[in-house]
């Protein structure tokens, strides 16, 4: 009997370690509310976005991938609280000559997000801020 106690004690013991044990890897796993995250740009320094253009941004694995008008971008990207660090981007080289502007546009994005210093989710909106100013507003893509 004594033995047969000591196994359901130990038994139990280890149901509780491994559940704990789940429980500290689910907690610590992340704690960068961008990952697995998919936006749309919608405004550029107040500017709305060139109509029918998408510009795009994906939060994956510590990578920053996304559409910026015409060409795909890549990089890294690190979350510290509230501050937001997007490392060199790299991108294809195609040249899109419509809309009229898109160029432009793709370019002053990709500048805005490399210089990107902090952010904010606020009523289901990702506002990137460069120099305290809202810089780039997104709305999760579809």
């Amino acid at each position: 009997m004594k033995r047969s106690v000591f196994w359901i004690k130990r038994g139990l013991l280890m149901i509780l370690l491994l559940t704990l044990a789940a429980c500290v890897s689910s907690s610590s796993q992340s704690n960068d509310p961008l990952e697995g995250t998919n936006w749309q740009l919608i405004f550029y320094r107040k500017t709305t976005v060139i109509d029918d253009t998408h510009i795009t941004t994906n939060f994956e694995n510590g990578e920053i991938t996304g559409s910026a008008g015409c060409n795909s971008y890549f990089g890294a990207y690190q979350v510290d609280g509230q501050d937001l660090t997007i490392g060199q981007l790299g991108m294809t080289e195609m040249y899109c000559m419509e809309p009229e502007g898109l160029m432009e546009q793709e370019s002053t994005y990709l500048e805005y997000l490399a210089d990107a210093q902090s952010y904010e989710i606020t009523d289901g909106r990702l506002i990137i801020f460069l120099s305290g100013q809202e810089t780039l507003t997104f709305e999760p893509a579809e």
